[in-house]
């Protein structure tokens, strides 16, 4: 099973995030690239990719996922259209984190800690930083000024939504595309008392 963390857009961003694909795919550099567009109700921001997992640590996952988080409800904001990698063939086509960068590091530093001793590889150790958008399949290395500047062209006024729980999601592959299935949600903002003696 191929698992992930990851938070979920509200419907006013994910209106905005469509809205901006609809404009990323009106752009003549990006017509004669073939791109495996993100659907509507698949967009989320990945706060941490956990790989392959067997079914037996699957249930173990799931339970760690759905303990209330310590972190603090906050907000995101999404507002430059950009392409990676940042040289050569164009592959990933994704709206980065303005603001919000501090609490996403710390929000994934408990994940990190929470997921860790479950899994057995590390979760990568750097912080989530954009929601993607769409994956450039056989894009030439030649197109990759021409889809950079068609991005960079994009105006993308900022905005964002209220952070307050995490999803652990599989992620099914199929030709058609990924599709997801929530495994486990919690949220945000619960503050752990120590007992008083």
């Amino acid at each position: 099973m191929r698992l992930f963390l990851a938070l979920d857009l509200d419907a006013a961003a994910r209106a905005r995030t469509v809205e901006v694909q609809r404009r990323a795919r009106r752009a003549p550099a990006l017509r004669d690239v073939a791109v495996r567009w993100v659907r509507p109700e698949n967009l989320h921001l990945t706060l941490a990719f956990l790989g392959e997992v067997d079914a037996g640590r699957a249930a173990p996952m799931a339970r760690a996922a759905a303990e209330p988080w310590r972190h603090a409800p906050f907000r995101v904001e999404l507002a430059t259209a950009d392409v990676a990698p940042p040289s050569g063939a164009p592959r990933t086509l994704w709206l980065s984190v303005s603001a919000g960068r501090a609490q996403l590091a710390r929000l994934h530093a408990e994940a990190r800690a929470r997921m860790g001793p479950l899994l057995s590889a590390p979760v990568d150790p750097r912080p989530p930083g954009h929601v993607t958008l769409g994956r450039l399949r056989r894009a030439p290395r030649s197109s990759g000024g021409r889809v950079r500047e068609a991005v960079a062209g994009l105006a993308v006024p900022a905005f964002g939504w209220r952070v307050d729980s995490v999803a652990l999601y599989e992620s099914r592959l199929a030709p058609g595309g990924a599709s997801y299935r929530p495994l486990a949600r919690a949220p945000l903002g619960c503050v752990i008392l120590d007992a008083v003696p």
